[in-house]
Parts: structure tokens; sequence; C-alpha cells
């Protein structure tokens, strides 16, 4: 090896930590072309993860740092639904759902490591509250997710048989109280006529919050007076009022 090529590798090694995964432009930041990499892969300097992405010898992406790199390429990505809801549930069988404002599909480097899914719709107009949509997002062990009440209504848009509805049911009792402002700012920018009529049911049903009081506060996008009726993929005929 050259003394160049070994001053940049000791200037990567030195400058970037372990875990994190390093594509073509935090190498060229570094002086390594692409040619080098490809090199540097080769000789066992670094370990090629996919096209153009590589990592430390001996590294595997761990999730966080899968997580962190990918929410450089899809714009909004976090943790959302059922995922966040489910650590109350204690139920860490169901694959991992990301949310993302764009429609992209997760690499394969990532999806065969990891049991996860990505949905994408736009749920929420943010239009009039720009800051909202970063606002209801925390982060949590280096990963981005949403707040419990966003989480709610993420996981509400997704139903779709009998069982999802049991399941969103024993979601919205386990969660316990939720934050009654967040709650009245997320429903009056909630594009979902569904998910906002079954969040105020739930709600009610679970009685973590005062439904009236906060239909009596905020705009909720109820849709109209009449009745919402759907038919779910089971067959099974869902029926929700404007005021849950």
């Amino acid at each position: 090896m050259s003394t160049q090529q070994y001053s940049l590798i000791r200037k990567l090694y030195i400058s970037q930590p372990r875990e994190m995964l390093l594509d073509l432009s935090a190498l060229q930041r570094i002086g390594i072309s692409s040619q080098r990499a490809a090199s540097y892969a080769k000789n066992g300097w670094l370990n090629r993860i996919a096209h153009g992405l590589y990592a430390f010898p001996e590294t595997e992406p761990s999730l966080c740092a899968g997580f962190s790199y990918l929410t450089r390429q899809i714009a909004g990505l976090h943790i959302g639904g059922d995922s966040v809801l489910g650590t109350v549930c204690e139920d860490d069988v169901a694959p991992l759902v990301l949310w993302g404002d764009s429609r992209a599909s997760l690499p394969r480097w990532f999806v065969e490591r990891y049991p996860v899914r990505y949905v994408h719709a736009r749920l929420f107009d943010w239009s009039g509250a720009p800051t909202l949509g970063t606002a209801t997002l925390e982060r949590q062990a280096g990963l981005l997710r949403s707040t419990r009440e966003r989480a709610l209504l993420e996981m509400l848009y997704e139903v779709s048989c009998s069982h999802d509805l049991l399941k969103a049911r024993d979601r919205f009792c386990a969660v316990g109280d939720v934050c009654s402002l967040t709650s009245g700012r997320l429903l009056q920018h909630c594009t979902s006529v569904k998910a906002v009529r079954l969040f105020l049911r739930l709600a009610r049903q679970a009685q973590s919050l005062d439904v009236d009081e906060l239909l009596g506060r905020w705009r909720v996008h109820t849709g109209s007076e009449r009745r919402w009726i759907a038919r779910l993929k089971d067959g099974t005929t869902l029926c929700l009022g404007p005021r849950g």
C-alpha cells in the first residue's frame, strides 16, 4: 500500500464512527474515490454492503445505523404506527413499520437484514402548521419515531380487517391517556376520515380523553354528518359516525 493510500485509510478510520455506513459522498469528502473504495473492499479494508455503500471491516450495519443512513435518503422517514404502539404491548413479532413522506422502496440490503415494511400515505396536511410534522416525532435510542398520538392515527389508517380493528382497540386501552392538545392538532390536519372517526370512537371506548371537549375546541376533519361506511378486506362492514 502506498503512503497516500495508507494516509487516506488512516484518516477514514480516525474520522468516522465504526458503526457508520459510508456511501460514496462520505468517502469522497475524505478523498477516497469510488474506484479506490472498491479496491479497499477487495483488500479487506472496507466491507461492501451494496453498490456504493460500505462499512468498516467485520462490521455489519446495525438497525440504528441503517435507519440513520436511510433518513438521509427518504424524506420524513420514521418508525410509526403499530411499531411504536407495539412496544407498549410487548409485541416484537410483527415487522418494523417505517413511514415516510415520499414513495420509495427500502433497499435490499436493509430488508434482508431486518423485518421491515414501508408505508407512504399523505395522512396529514401540514399546511398552516409546518412545524407540526416534526413536533410529533421524537428520538428514542437513536431512532426517530412518532409520538403515541400520531402513531395511533397511523395505525388506524392501516385498519383493513376485523382483526386489525380488535388489535387497534387493544392498543388504545394499553396506551392509556393521550395528550388532548397533540390529539386535537393532529386530528385537525389528518386527511383520513376513517382514521379520524376511528380515533374518536376508540378514544371514547378507552376513555383516554374527553372527545366532546376535543371536538368543541378543534376543527376536526370528520367529513359530512352522514355515517362513514366501508367494507373491509375480510367482508366486515365498518360503520363510523361523525363524532366517533
